[in-house]
């Protein structure tokens, strides 16, 4: 009988036992398999971010890189809203595997002489009134390619190691060549199908500002001779004068804080008017009466941010009267 009973009480518990070693199989086989999708995806990115190089501009393996680049871009924004350990984070104790294997793979000075390669070229095109006869697959291969590299740069230059690797004199040189022809040929923006806050018009401000956080870091000597050089601070004044309404209101931030950063410098502090034109001062005057810059006045964390700017527009008022 006690046989019996044994043999019952194992029997009842058999199913239920091997369901769950069925379970935890499954859940370590989905794990597993997770692991393996994981790898395997990480291994497709690096491949295409290995496969970036320069190419004629419009070839077929350019538009298959831009392509590539709009994917990587996608990795890119979706990494870098993951939960990092601190502010102070290194690149490589963040998730942004994308922006690793660039550096890793010594890509990111080849990306940034690609865009500098891209703008020449479509300013050539504009200048030469060319781009009508661009096929309109082309087209979409050439914002693909601007707006996708400018994310994976915008966002490798968060980080002071992406900056320590750059080109910089190359990179402030481009930053500076682009705002230029914006400046010279208003008429180009005319024709950009593509907000302006998506492209390398307005973008290289948000880079400029990554550089100019970084100054510390990268040295003061390093990088401000290169800004009064290329009239960095001007140049970025006269963009937010003149395009400040083809900008929605929270794009106003980026610009305004590169102007502050600038102007609490200690080189622009002693070399101000290298820095900045005689018609600069009438434009500081002329922006206390934008509305744009009352509404970042009206955020404190905001108006903390800007009020160097703020304070030479005060300067330039006084100096005015």
């Amino acid at each position: 009988r006690d046989k019996k009973l044994h043999t019952a009480k194992r029997a009842s518990r058999s199913p239920a036992y091997t369901m769950s070693r069925s379970h935890d199989y499954a859940a370590k086989s989905d794990v597993d398999s997770l692991g393996d999708l994981s790898d395997k995806l990480a291994a497709d990115l690096r491949r295409h971010i290995r496969c970036i190089a320069s190419f004629p501009i419009l070839s077929d393996s350019w538009c298959d890189m831009a392509d590539t680049l709009g994917r990587i871009a996608t990795v890119s924004e979706a990494e870098a809203k993951l939960p990092k350990e601190s502010d102070t984070a290194t690149l490589w104790e963040t998730e942004e595997a994308a922006l690793r294997y660039v550096l890793e793979d010594g890509k990111l000075n080849v990306c940034l002489r690609n865009m500098q390669s891209y703008k020449s070229f479509h300013h050539t095109q504009h200048l030469s009134d060319s781009c009508s006869s661009i096929r309109p697959e082309h087209l979409k291969k050439m914002t693909k390619f601007e707006v996708g590299l400018g994310v994976v740069l915008r966002n490798a230059w968060s980080h002071v190691e992406a900056i320590q690797t750059t080109d910089l004199p190359l990179l402030v040189s481009y930053c500076a060549s682009v705002l230029t022809f914006a400046l010279s040929n208003p008429t180009f923006i005319t024709t950009l199908t593509t907000p302006l806050n998506q492209l390398q018009e307005y973008v290289v401000l948000s880079y400029l500002k990554s550089l100019t956080l970084q100054v510390d870091e990268v040295g003061e000597d390093r990088l401000m001779p290169l800004y009064k050089e290329h009239g960095i601070f001007s140049l970025a004044l006269q963009f937010v004068n003149v395009y400040a309404s083809q900008l929605p209101p929270a794009s106003m931030l980026d610009p305004c804080v590169l102007l502050s950063l600038i102007a609490e410098t200690e080189d622009f502090a002693t070399f101000k008017d290298e820095h900045m034109s005689y018609n600069d001062r009438d434009i500081l005057v002329g922006l206390e009466d934008e509305e744009w810059l009352e509404d970042l006045c009206d955020v404190d964390s905001d108006r903390r941010k800007i009020r160097p700017l703020l304070d030479q527009i005060r300067e330039s008022k006084r100096k005015r009267k």
